[in-house]
């Protein structure tokens, strides 16, 4: 028996695939590094004492909450609401997602980039 070379359209898909693979495999590992993250984040929340500052806490559990999010979104797993639940993100921590706190001064209602220079 007699074996064939592959041909170069056959070993283009197969590279091709190769990589799809890959690619997948590295979305499935991010999404888990940004669900891991995720749990830590809400954990220090819960867990925070009296003298913790709460503001912080939500802060760093919505950007993990918000990544998490994006994540999913780049692997094409939509929606929001399941994740949120699977993880019991609190209210106030979803209120917060892909929010920033504004500065203490300025127009806090307008982006900086929107407010006129004054001219």
């Amino acid at each position: 028996m007699r074996i064939r070379p592959l041909s170069p359209s056959s070993r283009v898909e197969e590279v091709h695939a190769e990589f799809q693979r890959e690619v997948l495999a590295e979305k499935a590992a991010t999404l888990g590094r940004a669900g891991r993250v995720l749990e830590a984040a809400l954990a220090a929340l819960r867990d925070a004492g009296p003298d913790a500052d709460r503001v912080v806490l939500v802060q760093a559990a919505a950007d993990a909450a918000h990544r998490y999010l994006i994540q999913r979104e780049v692997c094409g797993i939509h929606g929001l609401g399941a994740p949120l639940d699977d993880f019991a993100v609190p209210g106030e921590v979803r209120v917060r997602i892909g929010a920033r706190p504004q500065p203490a001064t300025g127009n806090a209602t307008e982006p900086s980039s929107l407010r006129s220079s004054g001219e």
